[in-house]
C-alpha cells in the first residue's frame, strides 16, 4: 500500500516522497527533516496514526516549523 500511495503522490506532483516503516520511524524522520505534507495509517504499531501527531506538537522545533509556514 505504501507503494500504490507513494506513486499516486508522485503522479499529483509530489517530487520527494518519503516513507517510514511504523509511527516511531516516522517521529524520528519528522524531528529530522522538515515535510510539506504527512499522511499516516490510523492503525499504526507501536505508534498509532492518531498518537504520531500528539507526539509532534509539544516539540518546540515542531512549533517552529509550523509558525514559519
Amino acid at each position: 500500500m505504501v507503494r500504490v500511495i507513494r506513486n499516486r503522490l508522485k503522479q499529483l506532483g509530489f517530487e520527494d516522497v518519503d516513507a517510514a516503516a511504523d509511527g516511531s520511524a516516522a517521529l524520528a524522520k519528522l524531528r529530522a527533516n522538515r515535510y510539506g505534507l504527512v499522511t499516516s495509517d490510523w492503525n499504526m504499531e507501536p505508534m498509532t496514526g492518531y498518537e504520531l501527531p500528539r507526539r509532534c506538537a509539544p516539540t518546540r522545533r515542531w512549533a517552529r516549523r509550523r509558525s514559519s509556514s
